[in-house]
């Protein structure tokens, strides 16, 4: 069977995937170094606290999906959050009976803390790129985060 060009352009597009992807365990480590050095507690902490900075308020059911751990494990985990202060649970404005949980200054300095020394750690390894190869890259995450972004907010509104 020929190569078509369509063909060839789908295999490129599954080897970018498994590109990316391939990135993932050598950027984790990263990430949960940063959060150990900086004694920011568990992984998973620093992921909601995170998810809460960027997303802004959000329901516990929400959280516990994105990061893949059970709706009580989630509750466990907003608990030790709320009374360590670094989240806080809001009304939900669209459902009385339900809470938004919503990331506080205090938890907002650990995760800057934790960024920070992720992104030296990271910055590390950028000095290795040169100016024109980091700008490519820039440019690619730019589009890559826009597109993720998208879909994530795409798959929010069929569920």
């Amino acid at each position: 069977m020929p190569t078509t060009s369509a063909t060839t352009h789908k295999l490129a597009d599954v080897r970018l995937a498994q590109q990316l992807l391939g990135l993932l365990p050598r950027i984790g480590p990263v990430w949960q170094a940063a959060v150990r050095d900086t004694n920011s507690g568990s992984a998973v902490r620093m992921k909601v606290l995170g998810l809460l900075s960027r997303s802004g308020p959000t329901r516990a059911g929400e959280l516990a999906h994105v990061c893949g751990i059970t709706p009580p494990a989630m509750t466990e985990m907003i608990e030790s959050l709320v009374e360590d202060t670094h989240a806080r649970r809001d009304p939900d404005p669209t459902d009385r009976r339900a809470v938004l949980i919503a990331i506080t200054p205090a938890g907002q300095v650990e995760v800057d803390r934790v960024q920070a020394a992720a992104t030296a750690a990271l910055l590390t390894s950028l000095e290795r790129l040169s100016a024109e190869q980091r700008a490519r890259l820039r440019a690619a995450l730019t589009d890559l985060e826009h597109v993720l972004t998208s879909a994530s907010k795409e798959s929010r509104n069929v569920r």
